[in-house]
């Protein structure tokens, strides 16, 4: 691929540290603390992008299969995913140690609940949405250990106070066959034909 054909996702996470439809790299969105994480609603689509076009931010990227297979050869766009991986577990109140590989996800010792409640241990809250998206880009980029990991973290720590349909949706992100996404309600369903094989 050129840098003309390179998906611009690709060249966000890669060398070329490209900028995003709002002029930030990725260095710059991982800089952010967690008032801005927690308040601006643009950059997640674009730190894990799905292969569905994202309603909330129609100019972030999407995976395509030309994105997944770049991610798959790389191990820098891997390791670049999961240092974005590790900011938003911070951000959810849990350390992340070990390696991409062989994830060790655990909730921040001292003041994990208080942390934890501010972003997503909760009933409902959009930062639900937001870890249903991230597990599911996990996996569909190649983290499949991260994002079991963290979705494990998440089962173990919600102690009952998640929604069961939040839940539900978690568990289909971190679960189901690829090809089909989290909100798609019919296991029969086409769903992205691409990510079948």
């Amino acid at each position: 691929m050129t840098s003309d054909t390179t998906p611009s996702i690709v060249r966000f996470y890669g060398p070329e540290k490209a900028k995003d439809s709002e002029g930030r790299t990725l260095d710059n969105i991982l800089q952010f603390n967690d008032r801005a994480l927690e308040y601006h609603h643009d950059y997640i689509q674009v730190l894990f992008p799905l292969p569905e076009r994202s309603p909330i931010n129609p100019h972030a990227p999407i995976i395509t299969k030309a994105v997944r297979d770049a991610f798959a050869q790389d191990e820098d766009l891997r390791e670049q995913l999961f240092t974005a991986f590790k900011r938003m577990a911070d951000f959810y109140a849990f350390d992340l140690t070990g390696t991409k590989d062989v994830p060790k996800i655990s909730p921040k010792a001292d003041n994990f609940k208080k942390l934890a409640s501010n972003s997503w241990l909760t009933s409902m809250d959009h930062n639900h949405l937001r870890i249903t998206r991230i597990i599911r880009c996990l996996r569909v980029l190649g983290l499949e250990p991260v994002a079991r990991g963290f979705y494990e973290a998440l089962k173990k720590y919600e102690e009952g106070r998640v929604s069961r349909r939040s839940l539900m949706y978690w568990q289909r992100a971190a679960e189901r066959p690829l090809h089909l996404p989290p909100d798609e309600s019919n296991d029969d369903a086409a769903g992205v034909a691409w990510l079948r094989d």
